[in-house]
């Protein structure tokens, strides 16, 4: 009898505890109902859609299978957590990126321990240093750089004449490691020279581990908490990544360090005199003075994060374009000819007068980043109820998650031939007729990204450098691409072209 008692009495306590926490989250279960998605099963919520399937190739192929069945919003559940799914709709994006109240970055961000600075920093840190730091990429400021951009441009081409002839290979790595150079010398004032030697590659791998991890933790709701991630395999090989990653920012901060103590005071005429700081780092420092909650280590943070997200993004853009270009010959000559209209002497730097007149060339890179975006998706946590239309409305304390990949191949904005790399896609027309938030490669509304322009200028410069002077080649066709959909979405293939001379 007692042993009947205390089943009821447990029944009766657990039927209780749910009906409470349904209770408190009420809102967000009358949310969801409203919104379209898969069934949910208790307790998992979706994370069955997920079973076995960690490897970003692998989200890809649910994404594919599922997305196309259901309308934004879509009301996902993570186990508890919810997140609201939006893929498909210019006017939510909209909403979504210039609400006030999703200005914060999803909770699962904090997973991105060594890119933290203005990527992941809470709202109200970020909209004091992203004010600040917009400086750093004045027109002034950009044009300061475009000498380094070229300087490091040409070691590439000179390096890439090793290969001539020699067939196919990837030739991320070398892209990569100039991308590198040009952030180190533009933002920090320093010269790695990382394309003549090979101590890069182990910075690389490592951060190219590190994001495959984050994701896939990211999708696994028992690895949130830290001390059960601990535990894990997965946790001993993150670490190193992060030591590895990090020790370029502590090389960087111990050599600044040092220039610092080595200058010159500034006399009172100097000091009247002196310019406004001509780099990223430097208005970092003269941030500091001014606010000291920016400590040390916050600025161990920022510099993280321009090293991290400034050169990988633009690596990867620029590796896709390179293997887009190699693929669409004709799409390659156009682009030869515009720039040797330009620009046609291989032995001069490329202005940043030029590449305002290499209006095609953007118009393929741009096109790179519909196709394959490198951020597919952007998480935002909502502080405050958000109306997205007269129907459905984001209830305080969920996560919104933005599908960029989905929407920029959305045929019902892109058209039937969506997935087809088209450059004209961009001419001026096209797009003045499309929706302004259909195109997203960097975010969007007040916490887009910060280098937009930086990007845009230092792709375009090195695209004229590498097509001037050589032609570029692949067996490779659209159909052959594996995509890893990851917090970087990669081309699996790499950039594997062969080179010839111009």
């Amino acid at each position: 009898m007692l042993q009947q008692w205390l089943v009821y009495a447990c029944a009766t306590l657990l039927l209780a505890a749910y009906l409470g926490v349904r209770w408190k989250r009420r809102k967000f279960y009358a949310a969801a109902a409203t919104m379209d998605g898969p069934v949910a099963l208790p307790l998992l919520g979706h994370v069955y859609l997920l079973f076995g399937k960690k490897s970003g190739e692998n989200i890809l192929q649910v994404l594919d299978r599922y997305a196309p069945r259901y309308k934004s919003p879509i009301g996902l559940w993570m186990g508890p957590i919810l997140m609201i799914g939006i893929k498909d709709n210019p006017d939510y994006f909209q909403t979504v990126l210039n609400s006030p109240h999703l200005l914060n970055k999803m909770d699962q961000y904090k997973f991105f321990y060594i890119i933290k600075g203005l990527f992941a920093a809470p709202d109200h840190a970020w909209k004091i240093e992203r004010k600040l730091l917009n400086r750093s990429f004045s027109p002034s400021m950009l044009s300061s750089f475009v000498d380094i951009f070229n300087a490091k441009d040409f070691i590439m081409v000179d390096k890439l004449r090793q290969f001539v002839g020699q067939g196919e290979m990837d030739l991320h790595l070398h892209i990569a490691k100039c991308t590198i150079d040009s952030i180190f010398g533009t933002s920090f004032g320093k010269d790695m020279n990382t394309q003549g030697h090979n101590e890069a590659d182990d910075y690389l791998h490592s951060l190219e581990t590190f994001f495959s991890l984050v994701f896939k933790r990211m999708l696994s709701i028992e690895r949130y908490p830290q001390f059960l991630y601990s535990f894990t395999r997965d946790f001993k090989i993150e670490s190193k990544c992060i030591n590895t990653v990090k020790s370029m920012s502590n090389d960087l901060m111990r050599e600044l360090k040092q220039d610092s103590k080595q200058a010159k005071p500034l006399s009172v005429t100097d000091t009247f005199e002196r310019k406004p700081p001509q780099n990223f780092v430097d208005n970092l420092n003269d941030l500091a003075k001014s606010n000291p909650s920016l400590t040390e280590e916050h600025i161990k943070d920022h510099i993280d994060t321009m090293v991290v997200a400034g050169h990988d993004t633009t690596a990867t853009t620029m590796s896709n374009m390179l293997l887009m270009l190699a693929m669409y010959p004709e799409v390659q000559e156009k682009v030869y000819e515009e720039v040797m209209a330009v620009c046609p002497d291989k032995t001069k730097p490329v202005s940043i007068e030029d590449t305002n007149n290499l209006v095609y060339t953007e118009m393929v890179c741009k096109e790179t980043m519909r196709l394959f975006p490198v951020g597919p998706l952007i998480g935002r946590k909502c502080t405050e109820d958000v109306k997205l239309d007269e129907k459905h409305t984001i209830p305080k304390g969920c996560s919104v998650v933005l599908g960029i990949y989905m929407i920029h191949r959305d045929a019902s904005i892109w058209g039937p031939n969506a997935n087809e790399f088209n450059p004209d896609n961009f001419l001026p027309e096209k797009v003045a007729a499309r929706h302004p938030y259909a195109y997203l490669p960097f975010s969007g509304g007040p916490r887009n990204c910060i280098g937009i322009r930086y990007a845009w200028l230092s792709m375009k410069i090195l695209i004229a450098h590498l097509v001037r002077n050589y032609r570029f080649k692949t067996s490779l066709k659209m159909e052959d691409l594996s995509i890893n959909f990851a917090i970087i979405l990669r081309i699996m293939n790499g950039c594997r072209v062969s080179i010839e001379e111009r």
